[in-house]
């Protein structure tokens, strides 16, 4: 009886999720965009999209499971064809372009901006942000935790290893590491 239960359960589940899947997709179908019909979401993502947000998303862009996406009013979105998210967390105020082929690695947040900020006396605005621009190229690879932020071109044939932070324009065919030496100590 558990075992009929349980299989009733999933089927359930797997009904549901397809439904809220579904329902998400419509998000990034907003006047003026342009969204491929192989276009793919996987489960359990976050959206804060605007109605006024635009998105131009290629053949077959998969947004796999648990990202965080937000659009703002005026931001704009461009995934280029067979591009793979995944644990994602994009984070859109102005543009932010992804090429082709590219695969984000969990963990990786991008950020076309930041808060403004005032030194005397000392304010972090919680409402008013710089906002900029992120270009990453075609054949981009990001490994687990990679932060790109505002500003900052990548270009094609890009490997961003594990734990970097991406703040200065990167060149084609170029492999950037996180270097960290490791020190062993003898107790």
């Amino acid at each position: 009886m558990k075992s009929v239960l349980g299989q009733i359960f999933l089927k359930l589940k797997n009904f549901v999720n397809l439904c809220v899947i579904s329902n998400q997709r419509k998000y990034f179908f907003t006047s003026g965009s342009q969204v491929h019909n192989s276009f793919k979401l996987g489960s359990d993502n976050f959206f804060d999209i605007s109605q006024s947000a635009k998105f131009d998303i290629a053949e077959n862009v998969m947004i796999n499971q648990s990202n965080f996406i937000t659009v703002k009013p005026n931001g704009k979105l461009i995934i280029g064809k067979n591009t793979y998210i995944t644990r994602a967390t994009i984070s859109c105020l102005g543009e932010i372009e992804i090429g082709e082929n590219c695969i984000l690695g969990e963990g990786t947040k991008i950020f076309d901006h930041n808060h403004q900020y005032t030194k005397e006396p000392f304010s972090v605005s919680k409402k008013d942000f710089n906002i900029g621009k992120v270009k990453i190229g075609n054949n981009v690879w990001t490994g687990a935790n990679v932060v790109i932020l505002k500003d900052v071109t990548i270009g094609n044939n890009v490997i961003l290893g594990a734990g970097c932070v991406i703040h200065k324009d990167v060149p084609d065919n170029s492999i950037i590491i996180n270097k960290q030496d490791q020190m062993i100590k003898n107790l």
